[in-house]
């Protein structure tokens, strides 16, 4: 009798025993799941890994890495390696057909906004939702692992009423998130911020920028190294009138708003040193990000989308073409050093390509044929330019099938 209660009392302490291990085990592999980040990133010029991508469009649904660009085309994740110059999509099961949520590589309209594409610490972030009813939205930013493609949610953003009309960018261990809004009486647009890992439904995010008037409105957020980049616009009165525009910056570690100029209805790019920015519909000046100091930069016939990178600065006139000023037969991308010399023009494949300007690698075009995207079938309609080539006569776009 008493062995059985010595047996008995040994089993329950080594179940016991095995119950804590089992438990730091599983606190351990809860805290190696977490997002790390480093907010306190206070270089002055750009982190590989850690800023925002600002040379790729907030809406190309590319992100760059060492050796070459994750795209999302037709709802479906695929890889565009710069070396082979091939296109292979991000699933490695036998047999897949890449279209339901079995596949690592689809992603479902009903669950998820494949719009925007954004990268952090060798991870993908995308915005997506989860039902809470009939009505109700939950809306979060994924990530998604570059090793096995696993989703796991990042940040809680907030709920909605149907699809999230939220834009994104990460920068720095933070997301930087803004809702959309149409309404032209007073109103409030703000940019939020929450650290990368923060699913708390009840932390509604901190204001990092806010702006109040008639229709306000966030239009575009951009990051390069310690500022974020703001343009925002509003009305005069709810008719319509005195429609204003202003491009401010905001410092990440401060929250400073300093406003880098006021009443420009046109495109502008911040990098490294200026803001480069349309004066009018044909003239190109740059702003010293620290004195403020405005020069003339170029003279162009636009208005044109401006893009960077560390050598050139790019002006494309798709949006002229948009909007009637210019005819399609005469859509180019023209191409500029940080000196403001003219160094080349690029004529695109087709008149309404989309173009998204890439890195110091490539440049990345969608191309669009009669209104019509061509991306039906996977890679089909991607095509990259390699940019050792800009100088040369005989530029050779590169097919990303």
């Amino acid at each position: 009798m008493n062995s059985s209660l010595k047996d008995l009392k040994y089993i329950k302490g080594l179940s016991y025993l095995i119950f804590l291990l089992i438990l730091i085990l599983s606190l351990v592999g809860c805290t190696d799941d977490k997002i790390t980040v480093n907010t306190k990133q206070s270089s002055e010029t750009y982190v590989e890994n850690e800023d925002y991508q600002n040379y790729l469009n907030l809406y190309s649904n590319y992100v760059k890495t060492n050796d070459g660009y994750y795209f999302i085309s037709d709802n479906r994740l695929y890889f565009f390696d710069t070396y082979s110059h091939e296109s292979t999509i991000a699933c490695n099961k036998i047999n897949c057909e890449h279209n339901d949520d079995s596949c690592m590589a689809f992603f479902s309209t009903f669950s998820f906004f494949p719009i925007q594409l954004s990268y952090y610490n060798n991870a993908l972030y995308l915005l997506g939702w989860e039902t809470d009813g009939s009505n109700i939205y939950n809306n979060y930013i994924y990530q998604i692992s570059t090793d096995n493609f696993k989703r796991k949610k990042a940040v809680y953003i907030g709920n909605s009423n149907g699809l999230s009309t939220t834009v994104f960018l990460i920068h720095r261990g933070y997301v930087y998130y803004t809702v959309g809004s149409n309404t032209m009486n007073e109103t409030t647009a703000v940019l939020y911020r929450k650290q990368l890992g923060n699913t708390d439904k009840k932390d509604t995010g901190e204001v990092a920028f806010e702006y109040t008037g008639i229709g306000a409105q966030i239009q575009d957020i951009s990051a390069y190294a310690n500022n974020i980049y703001v343009s925002f616009a509003g009305y005069e009165n709810k008719n319509g009138d005195g429609y204003k525009t202003s491009f401010s910056s905001i410092n990440i570690h401060t929250l400073q708003e300093k406003c880098i100029f006021d009443s420009s209805t046109f495109a502008a790019y911040a990098d490294s040193n200026y803001v480069y920015y349309e004066k009018d519909e044909n003239t190109v000046n740059c702003v010293d990000i620290n004195t403020n100091e405005e020069t003339f930069f170029c003279d162009i016939k636009g208005p044109c989308y401006i893009s960077a990178d560390s050598n050139y600065v790019y002006f494309d006139n798709l949006q002229s073409i948009y909007i009637g000023k210019t005819d399609e037969k005469d859509r180019r991308i023209l191409v500029y050093d940080k000196t403001g010399k003219y160094i080349t023009e690029i004529v695109p494949k087709n008149p309404k390509d989309d173009c998204y300007f890439g890195g110091d690698d490539i440049m990345i075009f969608k191309e669009i044929i009669a209104g019509e995207v061509m991306e039906s079938d996977g890679a089909k309609g991607y095509y990259a330019l390699d940019k050792s080539q800009l100088i040369s006569s005989d530029k050779q776009f590169i097919d990303m099938e």
